[in-house]
């Protein structure tokens, strides 16, 4: 029996990358240094941070599939 084992970027796990992905869908009203405060309150390091929040246009722009989304890629 083989399990897969999903990788994604930055280290994140699924359950992690779902709401950041919510987040960076719908919120266009806060500053990116307060996303990056936010993300680190909600566990996240400050690399980890800044860099999905290179992604945040993206998310606004385009609409995704759920599992589909720039952070799944590897």
């Amino acid at each position: 029996m083989t399990s897969e084992v999903r990788c994604y970027r930055y280290g994140l796990d699924s359950k992690a990358i779902g709401w950041i992905e919510d987040v960076l869908s719908n919120d266009e009203n806060s500053m990116n240094e307060e996303l990056v405060e936010y993300f680190q309150k909600q566990g996240l390091s400050r690399l980890q941070a800044e860099s999905v929040l290179r992604h945040r246009e993206d998310y606004l722009l385009n609409l995704y599939r759920t599992g589909e989304g720039p952070l799944h890629s590897t």
